[in-house]
């Protein structure tokens, strides 16, 4: 009997050649494609730190612009929000800037928007118009400032920012507390019927306008009633016989609406 064999291949063959030469192959296009993929990540990393660094960044004034306000100009800002030039557009802080405008200029409402492209800032405010001058009591004596239409205190060096107030009007006293009732006779001066001059707060509260043609109108501190008494001083503005108006030294209590006292002053022996 014949004893078979194996039928054995050369380990060298050709098609052990063949899987051998597409391996390398395999090798030299995976070689290939990293170092493509390094070349592009390095080319795109270097093109996005020049853009940044040098295209998407502050770099003079003109690249900020403000809207909302006349009074509010880029100077302004520029110089209220310490900002300097060049500076990383993506670095920059839009909340921060927000928050030292309305610490630093008479605005009401602030937002900061970076904008890319073309690469800049927008910032839209809305101005605290002040309405009244205004002076409180200090530590060191008396602080001057102005109000806006809400009685909110403002500053002066920040107020001066912005507009004057169209009149000489003035708060004298001016305290927290009182800013709501403050507020309602700002609301209603232009109803009173008389000019008004001065809204003084006595250091126990105590309420009284100084008007042009009624003279000193005291309101008590009882600012529930507030709202009567204004529609009172108006009504009075009307009905007073002209021998009482314009008298100076002329008071009027109204710490009860509802039967004001008028008190006309001493005629000289």
């Amino acid at each position: 009997m014949r004893s078979s064999t194996p039928d054995r291949r050369p380990a060298n063959g050709p098609g052990v050649e063949r899987r051998r030469r597409l391996r390398q192959q395999r090798r030299r296009e995976q070689l290939i494609y990293l170092w493509r993929m390094l070349t592009f990540i390095s080319i795109a990393a270097g093109l996005g730190w020049v853009l940044l660094s040098q295209g998407w960044s502050l770099n003079n004034a003109k690249q900020i612009h403000v809207q909302g306000s006349r009074n509010i100009q880029t100077n302004t800002v520029i110089k209220a929000g310490e900002l300097h030039f060049p500076q990383p557009l993506l670095g920059f802080n839009p909340k921060e800037l927000e928050q030292t405008l309305l610490r630093k200029l008479p605005l009401n409402s602030v937002v900061v928007q970076r904008r890319l492209l073309p690469p800049g800032i927008d910032v839209a405010v809305q101005e605290r118009k002040p309405v009244a001058y205004a002076l409180r009591k200090r530590a060191y004596g008396q602080e001057q400032g102005m109000v806006d239409s809400t009685a909110m205190w403002i500053p002066l060096n920040v107020a001066k920012q912005g507009e004057r107030p169209s009149t000489n009007l003035t708060v004298e006293g001016w305290t927290a507390s009182k800013r709501q009732a403050i507020s309602q006779v700002l609301e209603q001066r232009n109803q009173l019927g008389s000019p008004l001059e001065r809204i003084l707060v006595a250091p126990n509260g105590e309420l009284s306008l100084q008007t042009k043609t009624l003279g000193l109108i005291q309101l008590g501190s009882n600012s529930t009633m507030l709202k009567e008494q204004l529609e009172t001083v108006a009504q009075l503005s009307k009905t007073l016989p002209s021998s009482f108006r314009h008298k100076p030294g002329t008071t009027i209590d109204m710490s009860d609406p509802s039967k004001p006292e008028l008190q006309m002053p001493q005629p000289s022996k």
